[in-house]
């Protein structure tokens, strides 16, 4: 009887300390209208703009309705707060023979007027058929979220195995200017 009442308790701490693990479910931080809300926010950074369009006129109002149907194609597969820092992962359907996504994960800060101060993305995935992208960005997104070091998967350095196409050698993510560049 008292392995067993050890058992128990063994069972119920262990089950307490994973309860404690983040909690990166977009609907426990955001609801439906705030999840609309904060794409909306960062759709001009994550999304794709119109053909010829320098990065300062993304955010012009004309173009508002390229940007709407670019956030129609983008979801939220993961976020957490904490502080005043939003970290998101978002996933988009990715040109492709097959059915394939692709993921971006990064990090924003809103200001006094509830806009965009900060913005940077950290990584970009490689094309992925869903079910793969999906144990694949998590691993990537707890890293993140944690401080973690996401060179390893980087293809540089990820033995063959597809995790992260951006940053690479050439392409960095600029922080000053919140866009992807090239060396």
């Amino acid at each position: 009887m008292k392995n067993i009442v050890r058992v128990v308790v063994v069972l119920v701490l262990t089950a307490g300390a994973c309860s404690t693990k983040n909690d990166y479910q977009v609907s426990s931080h955001l609801t439906p209208q705030q999840q609309d809300e904060m794409m909306w926010k960062i759709i001009r950074y994550v999304g794709r703009a119109p053909e010829g369009l320098t990065f300062e006129e993304r955010f012009y109002k004309p173009y508002d309705s390229a940007f709407q149907e670019q956030a129609k194609v983008h979801k939220f597969d993961a976020y957490f707060i904490n502080g005043n820092t939003h970290y998101f992962l978002v996933s988009r359907k990715a040109p492709s023979l097959i059915d394939k996504r692709v993921a971006t994960g990064g990090k924003f800060i809103l200001g006094g007027d509830n806009k965009v101060t900060s913005y940077e993305e950290v990584f970009r995935t490689w094309k992925m058929v869903p079910d793969t992208l999906a144990k694949r960005e998590m691993i990537l997104f707890n890293k993140f979220v944690n401080g973690e070091s996401l060179l390893p998967y980087e293809t540089r350095n990820s033995n063959g195995i597809d995790f992260i196409e951006f940053p690479d050698e050439r392409t960095y993510f600029d922080k000053a200017s919140m866009q992807w560049k090239t060396k």
